[in-house]
């Protein structure tokens, strides 16, 4: 694997540092770091962001226990209509 030298503040390496796990390296941090970026459903709604984390938490938890109770009704429907 290729790899590239880079520079940085003295100031943002010790924030990387201080985000990078103990078994981590930088290059996976900062892969972790986009990843996480880009998987963030709140990048594109600014307003979001000021909602306090515990009732996006709250937020989160509802739509995956919606989604779940969704999956259970329609395996349900499905034996119902076709059997097992």
């Amino acid at each position: 694997m290729t790899s590239k030298m880079i520079s940085i503040k003295e100031k943002i390496y010790k924030q990387l540092e201080q985000l990078k796990n103990p078994d981590e390296s930088f290059s996976d941090l900062l892969e972790r770091l986009i990843q996480n970026h880009k998987n963030d459903p709140l990048k594109h709604f600014g307003i979001a962001k000021q909602i306090p984390v515990d009732i996006l938490d709250d937020f989160e938890k509802s739509v995956l226990n919606s989604k779940k109770e969704f999956a259970k009704n329609s395996m349900k429907r499905f034996n119902e209509l076709w059997g097992e």
